[in-house]
């Protein structure tokens, strides 16, 4: 058998129909003959992968291996509701689409049934928890809380030195508007008062 009839596929990862050219002449051809024999799902048109086999069936592949595939790049962040919730500055939030930043694509995708909105934005190499804060307060409208409000939760888990002052500082001034420099230096201020 070729290598073209039987191409050896890693179960959950993506493959664009580019990509499969390297299994045969006709990518396209190759990629719905898969889909067929249940080889390979579609995410998305020109996005495919390997299912995952679990005790539960076939299991498709993390959010983070969907947008490596999609945007071809492992140079994204997952942020939002679920990250901004885990600070514990008081938003609940909920999304019904996962919110990534990257350096490549604007819009909102739909990936095996899964909602993305990506957004071209600059970001950490390694985001720390002070820089989800910052992404926070720029975008506290969409998490359904006041500035003002983050602003007082803030000073409070500051006084109980929850943060890293210098890094949320060096965080604002190199990620955050105006603004939200201001606001994290008001924060600091009331924080270091008695």
């Amino acid at each position: 058998m070729s290598l073209a009839a039987q191409p050896k596929l890693e179960p959950g990862k993506t493959y664009r129909t580019r990509e499969l050219r390297c299994f045969g002449e006709n990518p396209t051809r190759l990629a719905r003959r898969l889909v067929r024999e249940g080889k390979l799902q579609q995410a998305a048109h020109g996005l495919f992968y390997a299912p995952l086999d679990s005790r539960f069936g076939q299991a498709p592949p993390s959010d983070d291996e969907l947008l490596r595939g999609f945007l071809g790049s492992d140079t994204f962040v997952i942020t939002g509701p679920p990250k901004w919730n885990a600070l514990g500055l008081g938003t609940t939030a909920m999304f019904a689409a996962t919110l990534v930043y990257n350096h490549r694509r604007t819009g909102e995708f739909i990936f095996d049934g899964r909602r993305f909105l990506l957004r071209r934005v600059y970001f950490p190499e390694q985001p720390t928890p002070e820089w989800y804060i910052i992404d926070l307060l720029q975008h506290h409208d969409m998490a359904g809380v006041s500035s003002a409000e983050l602003e007082d939760r803030l000073v409070a888990t500051l006084k109980h030195q929850r943060w890293n002052q210098k890094r949320l500082r060096a965080m604002a001034e190199e990620y955050g508007t105006k603004t939200t420099i201001e606001l994290i230096g008001r924060c600091l201020q009331k924080a270091d008062e008695p």
